[in-house]
């Protein structure tokens, strides 16, 4: 029965996390367990009336101090979902000590918060939680990344508007995913073995690519990467290098 009751509460995390590009760690205890992507996206910010914005010259001439927050993409172990974190320079200096010692492209990490909601004491460790095999690292260094800085400029301009961005996202959750988008994944899928398909189709819950809602075209979009890059290089592995 324990099993079950983790099992149960691990899934509900997924879901949580599921349908947004940013990665939600919001309360004590939350953990979740990444592959780090890319290269850090660092920017000014300060807080006004509870929000983040971008620093500038004319939040300076107000008297607002900025602070440094530093943007990562990182791709859930578990799905290979790519998401987007922003934590403060306390994180990366703790993931810069991680990343000398054991390399962020070979292992999986925990990131664990330990603090409650608004605790300005809010710190988070960072730890080895399985090492990637060779053809594991290869299908998450080929997953399509977020756009930054494009994301935080979209943010701001939502916040701006007074338009929250969670109702641009309920409107295109509704929409069917893009004509050329569901394309290139059916192209990409029909070099792959049936198994692949198969696979595709039973974790998006869909009998046909196009019947994917939009909300979901670039998770989509990521597994479909993943999957190439899993059996490319399964294919790599196979080759017989005595043979003809």
């Amino acid at each position: 029965m324990t099993n079950m009751w983790e099992q149960t509460a691990a899934m509900a995390k997924q879901h949580e996390q599921a349908g947004g590009a940013w990665l939600k760690l919001a309360n004590d205890g939350d953990t979740a367990v990444v592959v780090f992507l890319g290269e850090p996206y660092p920017r000014e910010v300060c807080f006004i009336g509870g929000r983040c914005v971008a620093f500038d010259e004319k939040l300076r001439a107000q008297g607002h101090k900025s602070s440094l927050r530093v943007t990562y993409n990182v791709a859930l172990y578990s799905s290979r979902e790519v998401k987007v974190l922003e934590r403060p320079t306390a994180f990366f200096d703790t993931l810069m000590e991680v990343r000398a010692k054991y390399g962020l492209e070979k292992w999986a990490f925990e990131v664990k918060r330990h603090g409650v909601a608004n605790d300005p004491k809010t710190t988070y460790s960072i730890l080895p939680e399985c090492q990637l095999s060779l053809e594991e690292q290869q299908a998450f260094q080929a997953l399509r990344l977020h756009d930054i800085q494009k994301l935080h400029t979209a943010e701001a301009a939502a916040a701006a508007s007074g338009t929250p961005p969670t109702s641009a996202a309920s409107a295109k959750a509704s929409e069917p995913v893009d004509v050329k988008l569901a394309q290139a994944m059916a192209t990409a899928l029909k070099a792959l073995p049936r198994e692949a398909v198969d696979r595709f189709l039973q974790k998006f819950a869909v009998q046909r690519i196009r019947d994917l809602p939009a909300s979901k075209g670039e998770l989509a979009r990521a597994y479909v990467d993943s999957l190439v890059a899993e059996y490319s290089a399964e294919s790599v592995a196979g080759v017989d290098p005595f043979g003809p």
